[in-house]
């Protein structure tokens, strides 16, 4: 996939989410100078716009001259919480094409990782933050050991989880959190599901509105082209007694369908899950619930 050496520039991104102040990413700016890499803070990471780190065409400007800094080998991102989508329609994926480098994150992040797979082919990785992963202090023994793997050029096999229906399957993987996936619905940045293995999960919602959007996610096109289906964590979902579980919300979701699946695989809002890469060719068993790249 991609492979970085010990000096190379890696561009520091706030597509999202605002965190205003540098000491919040202090940890893991060090983090990354201990791996032998070289943080370069772009222009607007720290700028405070409400909820955002800047204006829509600011953050944008950011992932822009990223891509076309050639010394620039791959972007991390300070934070997710929400905004990713606003700048979409801001990106340069011409120059994304030209120059692919990988777009590391986790949650809202993945619009973006969608809209740069459907528009430039870029392969990102999905699960790894800034701010995130060093709440605690450090990053979870999982989350060091993928981030190291994907960073040295290595393709991990992962297993966990358990099988909701037998089968094989082959395609591009897809890791997104499910309400990021459904703000892009509707629009042309929603990755074609054709041939697809989609990974999801979320956190904080209602219980309620996790159904609707998985029956939504049914009703998208080409859904009845996916080839497999796996589903993370869904942290700290929550409703009323009448609403049911999350494993009731996927029984439902599950009915007449007939690809491989998985559920409980350890993504989401855990600090123990997987690094994942967004478009990359995987073979999936759901009987052994292993996920192996190919």
């Amino acid at each position: 996939m991609f492979e970085l050496q010990k000096g190379d520039k890696v561009a520091i991104v706030a597509p999202s989410g605002q965190i205003g102040d540098k000491t919040k990413i202090a940890a893991g700016l060090d983090y990354l100078q201990k791996l032998g890499l070289e943080p370069v803070l772009m222009p607007h990471v720290l700028v405070q716009y409400r909820y955002m780190a800047g204006a829509d065409k600011e953050r944008a400007a950011d992932i822009n001259t990223s891509f076309a800094d050639s010394e620039i080998k791959a972007l991390f991102c300070v934070r997710a919480a929400a905004g990713a989508t606003r700048i979409l329609p801001y990106i340069d994926y011409n120059t994304a094409k030209k120059n692919p480098k990988p777009l590391i994150g986790f949650c809202d992040n993945a619009a973006l990782m969608s809209a740069l797979w459907q528009k430039s082919g870029i392969q990102s990785l999905n699960g790894f933050l800034l701010t995130y992963d060093f709440l605690h202090g450090k990053p979870d023994i999982m989350v060091e050991q993928d981030l190291s793997a994907w960073l040295n050029g290595k393709k991990p096999i992962f297993n966990s989880g358990i099988c909701l229906q037998k089968g094989t399957a082959q395609g591009e993987l897809l890791p997104i959190n499910l309400s990021t996936l459904m703000r892009l619905a509707g629009t042309e940045y929603f990755p074609d599901l054709c041939g697809k293995i989609l990974l999801i999960e979320d956190v904080h919602e209602r219980i309620h509105k996790i159904d609707l959007m998985l029956q939504q996610l049914k009703q998208q096109p080409n859904f009845n082209k996916l080839k497999g289906i796996i589903f993370g964590l869904f942290t700290d979902s929550n409703g009323d007694a009448e609403d049911g579980s999350i494993d009731d919300c996927i029984n439902d979701f599950m009915q007449d369908l007939t690809i491989p699946a998985i559920k409980n695989f350890a993504f989401g809002h855990i600090p123990e899950r997987h690094i994942l890469p967004f478009g990359a060719k995987v073979k999936m068993d759901a009987a052994e619930t292993t996920i192996q790249f190919i």
